[in-house]
């Protein structure tokens, strides 16, 4: 979930964001839910899940501006650091390239 408008960095003055995802496109990527986990799934419903996901993460969001503490919980990914355009990390002694920033939670 992306928030395009208002700009998020210019509410927060510049400070970092708290639990997002890096993206270089428009908006601000949201952490809504662990992947790994899979606690969303395609049959759940958007309004049940990622629409009151999104609210949640707004409130806290707004929380968080009025007392610089996050207070939404959640896991906070780490971007795993890569060398030469391949991914760092255990698949069997492989390096595999990556087309995008690989995240882990």
């Amino acid at each position: 979930m992306f928030v395009l408008s208002p700009d998020l960095t210019t509410l927060a003055n510049g400070a970092e964001l708290p639990h997002i995802y890096p993206s270089d496109g428009v908006g601000t990527k949201l952490c809504l839910w662990w992947p790994k986990q899979r606690e969303w799934t395609p049959q759940m419903k958007l309004a049940d899940t990622y629409i009151a996901w999104t609210a949640e993460w707004l409130w806290h969001f707004e929380d968080w501006l009025a007392t610089g503490v996050w207070a939404g919980g959640g896991e906070h990914p780490q971007e795993r650091r890569k060398r030469w355009g391949r991914s760092i990390g255990s698949n069997g002694g492989r390096m595999t390239a990556l087309t995008q920033t690989e995240r882990t939670v």
